[in-house]
């Protein structure tokens, strides 16, 4: 079986790894696509190499965190030939750039009808995670006022439109020549941080999901309304803003999302059905171009989700 391995700070593929076979309420999946972001550089690079010590991670394939692909043999919750889509857990067992993969199958859905596999392995991590911090985390409700800082991305598409169907007014930054893209998301008012730093904005936000992880909550504190509430996709990046809104109205939250979850999946699936929601490819590579795939998310400009063709190789 073929997968990425990580090996001294250096990815490449193995045609090397066994087959997994699955246990109690896992799936066996053939993967199709997966995606790649920001967390798989810094895997590569190094970052996480004590905890992945400390968490027993032994598995070679390190990178890939959200997939699509085929269910191979009868389960309890899915059949044979399912197509589906998934998250895996953060912290444990293999990731996704791999060509079959064993999974919960608490951390799956069904894609929706209308999508490719290229779609839905840009789906789950992007669509869950924001889904969490909007609705969870920063209690979005009709009419709350949502800024929503670094709003092209792999995470930003998904906070856009997923904060206009909790009724939200959505204000989208993010950097030169998006404007039109997002408008067409939904988002009510376009800011170019090029033009305009978010720390000078006189608006009182209720919710600043700020997905940059460029900003503390000492930074923006003054941009929230009254009970205003401040998301950073990095939380670590900024202890002490969490420690300082115990003191004040205005509130940091700790955004973690470690694993699939299929009700939420299944309910984002249906938003897609329905029409509510748009999945945004930004390119698809084969996955002997792995390098350029890699090389494509530290550019700028990107609209959506990077995505590998797991079985292209």
């Amino acid at each position: 079986m073929k997968g990425l391995v990580v090996n001294n700070k250096r990815i490449g593929i193995s045609d090397e790894l066994s087959k997994p076979t699955p246990k109690n309420n896992e799936a066996l999946v053939k993967v199709m696509c997966s995606s790649i972001n920001p967390t798989d550089v810094e895997v590569v690079q190094g970052k996480y190499d004590f905890w992945l010590t400390l968490l027993r991670h032994r598995h070679p394939v390190k990178t890939g965190l959200e997939f699509s692909g085929v269910v191979v043999e009868d389960g309890k919750r899915f059949k044979k030939n399912d197509n589906v889509f998934g998250y895996i857990n953060l912290t444990k067992d293999a990731k996704t750039h791999q060509e079959y993969l064993c999974i919960p199958e608490d951390y799956i859905a069904r894609i929706p009808n209308n999508l490719s596999f290229e779609q839905a392995a840009a789906l789950p991590l992007g669509a869950l995670t924001t889904l969490v911090a909007l609705q969870e985390l920063g209690k979005v409700k009709q009419g709350a006022n949502l800024l929503i800082n670094g709003a092209s991305g792999g995470l930003g598409v998904y906070a856009v439109q997923i904060g206009k169907i909790l009724g939200a007014t959505v204000t989208a930054v993010a950097g030169p020549g998006q404007k039109e893209f997002l408008r067409a998301l939904g988002a009510d008012e376009v800011i170019n941080y090029d033009e305009q730093n978010v720390e000078g904005l006189s608006n009182a936000y209720d919710v600043l999901l700020d997905l940059s992880n460029k900003k503390t909550f000492r930074d923006i504190q003054h941009v929230l309304s009254k009970k205003g509430i401040f998301i950073p996709a990095e939380p670590d990046k900024d202890w002490m803003g969490i420690v300082r809104s115990v003191f004040s109205s205005k509130k940091s939250k700790i955004l973690t999302v470690l694993k699939g979850d299929h009700d939420k999946l299944t309910r984002i699936a249906n938003w897609v059905e329905e029409g509510k929601l748009n999945v945004f490819v930004d390119s698809v590579y084969d996955f002997s171009e792995y390098e350029n795939a890699f090389q494509r998310l530290s550019e700028k400009g990107r609209q959506g989700r990077i995505v590998i063709n797991i079985h292209s190789a």
